[in-house]
């Protein structure tokens, strides 16, 4: 299969990735009967408990790169696995942080701010993969942007 079928197919999927997001931001918007604060939260955690699964997929990208790549020198495999695990440690945090009954917004903001480094660290590391497809990086971009907008319109709702 070549390379545009791939990148089709992976901007279809990822945008399709960020329906949960759009959707649970959306629902934090809707007015519910009695203005249920209980509801409202439970919407903040499913939002949360999809944004932690997304980071733990953004460091396994890099579990993938790796293993693909047999040219990648010791400290580059060290960087970029070492590197993978923390984006699901960033994501099981912002879980606690929630369960804790840490506010919502804050929550919401540490999890913009772990997509914003996933994305850094994305520049850095996909350089040392010869393979990547041109069209990884823009759509990577792409869908940071997207699940960052619909974070920042779910956090105005948690104010």
């Amino acid at each position: 299969m070549s390379t545009v079928i791939h990148g089709r197919i992976a901007t279809l999927l990822g945008n399709f990735g960020l329906l949960p997001f759009f959707a649970l931001a959306g629902a934090a918007w809707v007015p519910f009967e009695g203005g249920s604060l209980q509801v409202q939260r439970m919407i903040g955690t499913a939002l949360v408990g999809y944004s932690a699964v997304v980071l733990s997929f953004l460091g396994a990208v890099h579990w993938g790169m790796v293993l693909r790549t047999p040219q990648v020198t010791r400290t580059q495999a060290w960087n970029a696995l070492g590197w993978g695990v923390v984006p699901a440690l960033l994501g099981w945090l912002a879980l606690l942080l929630a369960a804790a009954g840490v506010k919502m917004w804050v929550v919401l903001t540490f999890l913009i701010g772990d997509l914003v480094l996933c994305r850094l660290m994305d520049s850095n590391l996909l350089r040392m993969y010869p393979d990547v497809p041109s069209w990884f990086p823009s759509l990577r971009a792409r869908l940071t942007l997207g699940a960052i907008a619909a974070l920042l319109f779910a956090l105005f709702s948690f104010h």
